[in-house]
């Protein structure tokens, strides 16, 4: 009897800490480290929202870049930080799925040692070739091509095992396509520029850099690498409606808060950071960046996506064969 009295009453403690830990947070800045370089697509992203959980905590809410060792170097430190809420981390495909999938050895668990917090969006990813080049309109001429002429024509990306890569080793795999040669850039941006300058025939890239080519002329776009079309690019078909059902691929930006942070606290978190993403003084500036804003997620319907990712990827580095060393 004694035993089950100081049980519960241990319980009650661990729920009171558990609670206070919660309702007094945050009491000060919080930061969000971002593994890039200021001025990228997911610093824009992680800017936008600290802007908004600052003005809803009245407290400072910092963007800490930590570039180098693709995201790594951030990552770890948030992986290692005390799990009291006030580090999370703005984490992407690479940090969490990639590196992993490509057998790279890490510092950090990217799924044992976060805890999900709210995923902040999606980015679609489009393919699209320059016409000089590759006069090609559609997936089925794409692939038409490319069997018909193995070894001519060459796609860049930010890097090898990168999801610009990996974009095309799946499509590779999906459409039968044996001989598409791989030119890896330090970046899209120099991969974009030989595309335009027509050293290379093909890029799969974001829909942020990838819609203003494909508006204005230069470049042409073949399909978006989503299940449903890009809303910047309503008119691009999908490569799964073109012949390729359930293609996908994608990047994405999610906050993690450090493993073993209180689960009160992430869940203040989550509905603070999907209160942002609905914000109408926000969301248009979002929208703006052409990514597909997510307001729905919990914690709880995160659990797996990280392990999912991995495995997802991981087979596509094992069936085509991809080496990074």
């Amino acid at each position: 009897m004694v035993r089950i009295i100081l049980l519960g009453l241990a319980l009650l403690a661990g729920n009171s800490i558990a609670q206070n830990a919660a309702g007094g947070y945050p009491a000060r800045p919080i930061r969000i480290v971002i593994g890039y370089a200021a001025g990228g697509p997911t610093d824009i992203v992680g800017r936008l929202y600290a802007s908004k959980l600052a003005e809803y905590y009245g407290v400072p809410v910092i963007v800490d870049n930590r570039a180098g060792a693709a995201g790594i170097i951030g990552t770890e430190l948030v992986a290692k930080a005390p799990a009291d809420g006030y580090t999370l981390a703005l984490g992407v495909i690479s940090t969490h799925a990639l590196h992993s999938a490509n057998g790279r050895k890490l510092p950090y668990d990217p799924d044992k040692d976060f805890a999900p917090v709210a995923l902040a969006v999606n980015v679609p990813m489009i393919i699209m070739v320059n016409p000089a080049v590759f006069p090609v309109s559609n997936v089925k001429e794409l692939i038409a091509e490319l069997r018909a002429n193995p070894g001519k024509y060459k796609f860049g990306s930010s890097g090898l095992g990168g999801i610009s890569h990996l974009c095309f080793e799946l499509f590779k795999m999906r459409g039968g396509v044996s001989d598409f040669i791989h030119v890896p850039y330090k970046g899209t941006g120099p991969a974009i520029i030989d595309l335009l300058g027509g050293n290379i025939s093909a890029v799969c890239e974001g829909v942020g850099g990838a819609a203003g080519h494909v508006r204005s002329g230069p470049l042409r776009g073949i399909a978006t690498a989503t299940l449903k079309r890009a809303q910047a690019l309503p008119d691009l078909p999908t490569v799964s409606e073109s012949g390729l059902t359930g293609f996908e691929a994608y990047t994405w930006n999610m906050f993690f808060a450090p493993a073993k942070t209180p689960r009160e606290i992430v869940e203040k978190l989550n509905r603070d950071i999907n209160r942002a993403a609905k914000d109408p003084a926000l969301r248009p500036r979002l929208d703006a960046l052409g990514v597909e804003v997510v307001d729905d997620s919990t914690p709880q319907s995160l659990k797996d996506f990280v392990p999912k990712e991995i495995a997802r990827w991981t087979a596509v580095v094992k069936a085509s064969g991809v080496k990074v060393e």
